[in-house]
């Protein structure tokens, strides 16, 4: 009865052993054929442009700043070639409206939104990788205004970790990049979830 138990045993456990090898192949996964580790990055390129991008997002953290296009009439700056997209998400949007005591979208001058968004949109494509930790002056649609883009070491830098930061040139108010280098088809987006003032 022992050896029954015992043999019972090992089969149940070299089965497993068996099913656990064949299930890489069974689920499409490749076994690592050697030590060599085998970089593959993220692919951040999409086939839509920044407004196609911003309109598949107006549900989940983009509706004001779709409402905010589509009211102020900008779509084509959305979808112009060669340009840096900083998006405002629906908590920067938020905050812009609270500083200057609006309702709502709606209720913003077009001539204002008009403006807003061209502040955001840089000339020119601008990765993180084209960025240091000295601030790079880039010209925005508002002739009048000028941002800094720049790359800032983490506060413990463990892991040379670097944050991105957008800033209006001249000023001391910076605002994080929470998600960037994201590739529309004609241009760079780079998400924040603070208003620059």
């Amino acid at each position: 009865m022992k050896k029954i138990k015992n043999t019972t045993q090992k089969l149940i456990c070299l089965s497993l052993v068996m099913i656990g090898c064949m299930s890489c192949n069974l689920l499409g996964l490749d076994l690592q054929q050697d030590y060599k580790y085998t970089h593959t990055p993220i692919d951040l390129t999409m086939n839509m442009t920044a407004y196609q991008f911003i309109e598949s997002r107006k549900n989940i953290d983009m509706s004001l700043l779709y409402e905010a296009i589509n009211r102020a009439g900008v779509r084509d700056s959305f979808e112009t070639q060669n340009r840096t997209y900083i998006t405002m998400n629906d908590i920067a949007f938020s905050s812009y409206l609270t500083a200057k005591r609006y309702a709502g979208v709606k209720f913003v001058p077009i001539v204002d939104l008009k403006k807003l968004l061209n502040q955001y949109i840089v000339i020119g494509k601008y990765t993180t990788l084209e960025l240091t930790t000295f601030p790079l002056k880039v010209q925005t649609l508002d002739p009048a205004l000028q941002l800094s883009l720049y790359l800032k070491s983490a506060a413990i830098d463990t892991q040379n970790k670097y944050y991105f930061y957008v800033t209006l040139w001249g000023k001391t108010t910076t605002t994080y990049v929470v998600t960037q280098n994201l590739q529309p088809t004609n241009g760079v987006i780079h998400v924040v979830e603070t208003y620059l003032q």
